[in-house]
């Protein structure tokens, strides 16, 4: 028997973009690491200088992804215990608007004398402060749209998994995160730009007498505007746009995908047209499940007697 040998594959353009990209979001979050492990200092001396912005520019975005991780966390958690319980519904709902009412700037002096205690010899306990304070303004819309996704859920659906046999986690994964993928994937991007707000405030910021500051581009911003130094704030500005239009392109646009390709979003398509008067016949992997015959697209016609014409035109078309 002959080994069977795989022809030579040469790689890419696209295979080097992505390794590139793995080589520095893994270098990223080596140099976040030893930030936090820095020792403390009040107030880091910010370098105004454009050879600088790009690392200041992934720290603020390494922030605000720990964050939004976070948040999706808490939205899961959540929502799941405030959908499955009355008791917790009443409880948690209510403590929720009142939470989501609060400044973010109303949590910055608990979490940053809390934190800053804890973790008094090390830069952790003020990194800690400035991403729940970025989860304060993420959070609490992705809570309430997990929530809601969980109530709207059809009753028959729950049934016919529970005599399926699923267990819990089973359910969870496969039938209420799909079911809620869109809304926790749009709210999402709304959730992150909110954090955006708060970024000059969250990396620079005052208590007191004390002025403290972390290695970012909201620091970046904040020194630059009180030297009144144009040049850097436009260099900051330019670096923001851009750190959000790769985060648009390379997280949010394949999560809408994914979202969108989901059994339950097609589903739920397909069931809006049918309301409307319209059937699909193509559910995206070609007629009938075999073969591309229009290239993943829905087909929509009206609904109504198939088969041969009735030789009688439209009465649009006389």
């Amino acid at each position: 028997m002959k080994p069977l040998r795989l022809p030579a594959a040469r790689p890419g353009l696209a295979d080097i973009a992505i390794l590139c990209l793995l080589g520095g979001v893994i270098a990223t979050v080596v140099a976040f690491a030893r930030e936090f492990q820095a020792p403390f200092a009040q107030a880091v001396q910010i370098d105004l200088r454009p050879s600088a912005l790009p690392r200041y520019t992934l720290y603020s975005l390494s922030r605000g992804v720990a964050a939004l991780v976070i948040s999706y966390l808490f939205a899961l958690g959540f929502g799941w215990v405030a959908a499955k319980s009355r008791a917790a519904e009443r409880l948690l709902l209510p403590l929720l608007d009142i939470l989501q009412s609060i400044p973010v700037l109303g949590f910055l002096p608990g979490l940053v004398l809390g934190l800053m205690s804890l973790f008094p010899a090390r830069n952790m306990g003020l990194e800690l402060a400035a991403i729940l304070m970025i989860f304060t303004a993420q959070a609490w819309n992705l809570a309430l749209s997990f929530y809601s996704s969980l109530k709207a859920l059809p009753q028959p659906l729950r049934d016919a998994c529970k005599v399926a046999g699923w267990p819990p986690g089973r359910t969870f994964r496969q039938l209420e995160v799909p079911a809620a993928a869109q809304g926790l994937v749009w709210n999402g991007m709304l959730s992150m730009a909110g954090g955006w707000f708060f970024l000059m405030v969250n990396e620079a910021f005052r208590l007191g007498d004390h002025d403290y500051r972390l290695p970012g581009i909201g620091s970046f911003m904040s020194v630059a505007l009180d030297q009144g130094n144009g040049r850097a704030m436009a260099l900051a500005i330019a670096a923001m746009v851009i750190m959000i239009v790769c985060v648009d392109q390379l997280l949010w646009r394949p999560l809408v995908v994914w979202s969108r390709s989901s059994g339950w979003t097609r589903a739920a398509t397909a069931g809006r047209r049918r309301r409307r008067g319209y059937s699909t016949s193509c559910d995206g992997r070609g007629c009938c499940g075999a073969r591309p015959c229009c290239n993943g697209a829905p087909t929509a016609r009206p609904a109504g007697r198939r088969g041969r014409s009735s030789g009688r035109s439209a009465p649009w078309a006389r």
